[in-house]
């Protein structure tokens, strides 16, 4: 498993992406419609497992509404927190959740 910390974390609204400059001297960008589909809060978690195989939890047009970030913060050393649009803010994104999805899984 990857250690690398972030070094910085941006928002980049026109691009509709989170930036993150890692220690290993990696920049990763994540798309914040996916990241606000998967939200890792225990609500939105909940919501997509009872909810597998079925309809779409949330339509591509109310994910676009939605996210917009509105503050990101640091949770300990070991993630972020991100404040969407819309208020939600309960879901920590962990820097290993980030790396995974950097790795294609």
């Amino acid at each position: 498993m990857n250690k690398a910390k972030p070094r910085d974390i941006a928002v980049d609204g026109r691009a509709g992406e989170l930036v993150i400059a890692w220690s290993d001297g990696r920049e990763s960008r994540y798309d914040l419609e996916g990241l606000r589909r998967e939200c890792p809060c225990a609500h939105c978690r909940e919501l997509r497992e009872a909810n597998e195989g079925g309809l779409t939890l949330l339509q591509p047009e109310a994910v676009s509404a939605t996210a917009e970030v509105r503050e990101v913060s640091y949770v300990g050393r070991y993630g972020i927190r991100i404040e969407w649009a819309d208020g939600h803010d309960h879901g920590i994104y962990t820097f290993e959740f980030f790396r995974a999805l950097d790795a294609g899984g």
